[in-house]
């Protein structure tokens, strides 16, 4: 190919988004942009306006409602073509994604996070899912999961991993954050994440219930739950109910990504017995600044959490285990952060390079029409 390849990105989150996707997807694009792709993304979320995107990379401005975000992809594909890929950033909007490539001669590239390949799609969403010519998904889980009800090649369903950024580093723990959200002397077990009653399964409430005979052995410590969300007065009930004691958890609402390494420095253990994460970046995010972590076993947590190094999986229904595990890693000490070096962004944009490589030198499969009439 004598010019460089050109992408046409159809994702819920682009950049100026906030959460796990939207990063993944903001990093996916800055190594395909620094490997010299020209990129053009028709986000559902996220204002670019006020953001510095990489060199060949353009984002429009967010489209609201399923049907003006249709009309506003179709418009972009005429607009801005020829595309060599059109890539897709969920399944949900893959038959759009599908259509398009086959309009514009292109190749398919979809990628998949976990909870939304758990449930089998319907026929036209599953044919299309079939049609890709590459699937990067995060996890060997949501990979496993993916290939049980598609009919795909193996070879074509690549693992390409979370990054952890690298203002995630150890540091000194924050004396003022401390004090200013109330953690006392510890020790302290954190939990982040939106609390959402979509999301139950991350585990809180089985944390809650081991608080009594973790503060029976340590009567100063915290579970400190960062986030927000519908289900977070539900979840304050639950802490009274369970834990038995008001000081027993701390909820400290949302706290802003520039303000998590801080957090996660000033605190001694991550907690999150999670089932169903598609990957689950904050227990890298928290073995980066120190910590080791305590997650569940289930999801895609196990290429998050690969071995003690990082920490342990257990079983959240497992409340003796939960304890136990979370006793042994508090005498451990702190975590090794060199323990996340292959989740790093330098690792996660040599592999995307290798992937976009891998994609652009496989012969077009549409066979569509190659151009808009």
């Amino acid at each position: 190919m004598s010019r460089p390849p050109r992408l046409l990105a159809l994702l819920t989150d682009g950049y100026g988004a906030q959460g796990g996707i939207a990063r993944y997807n903001q990093d996916l694009f800055d190594a395909l942009a620094d490997a010299g792709a020209e990129c053009f993304i028709a986000p559902r979320h996220g204002d670019a306006s006020g953001v510095v995107l990489p060199r060949g990379v353009t984002q429009e401005a967010p489209a609201f409602g399923r049907l003006r975000y249709v009309a506003r992809c179709l418009l972009a594909a005429r607009r801005h073509r020829p595309f060599d890929a059109v890539f897709c950033g969920h399944v949900y909007m893959v038959p759009l994604a599908w259509m398009l490539a086959r309009l514009l001669g292109a190749r398919l590239w979809l990628q998949a996070h976990g909870a939304e390949v758990l449930e089998v799609p319907g026929a036209l969403s599953r044919r299309a899912v079939e049609a890709a010519d590459l699937v990067t998904v995060v996890s060997r889980a949501t990979r496993h999961t993916l290939l049980s009800w598609a009919s795909l090649a193996p070879e074509r369903v690549r693992v390409l991993p979370d990054t952890v950024r690298d203002m995630f580093e150890p540091g000194p723990p924050s004396e003022a954050l401390r004090s200013r959200l109330g953690f006392g002397p510890g020790p302290v077990l954190l939990t982040v994440g939106r609390l959402s009653s979509a999301e139950r399964y991350k585990g809180h409430e089985q944390v809650f219930a081991a608080l009594p005979a973790l503060r029976a052995r340590f009567p100063t410590l915290v579970h400190v739950v960062a986030g927000d969300g519908d289900d977070r007065a539900r979840l304050e009930a639950r802490a009274a109910e369970l834990a038995g004691e008001s000081a027993a958890v701390r909820f400290v609402g949302y706290i802003p990504e520039a303000d998590l390494p801080d957090l996660y420095r000033s605190a001694d253990l991550y907690v999150m017995p999670s089932t169903k994460e598609g990957f689950g970046i904050v227990y890298l995010e928290a073995a980066a600044c120190g910590l080791r972590v305590v997650g569940g076993v289930g999801g895609g947590s196990g290429d998050a959490v690969p071995g003690e190094q990082i920490g342990v999986l257990v079983d959240s229904g497992d409340g003796k285990a939960l304890e136990q595990a979370i006793v042994r890693l508090l005498a451990m000490g702190r975590a090794d952060p060199e323990a996340v070096a292959p989740y790093r962004r330098d690792r996660f944009a040599t592999a995307a390079k290798r992937l976009l490589s891998r994609l652009m030198a496989h012969p077009r499969r549409m066979k569509g029409q190659h151009e808009f009439s």
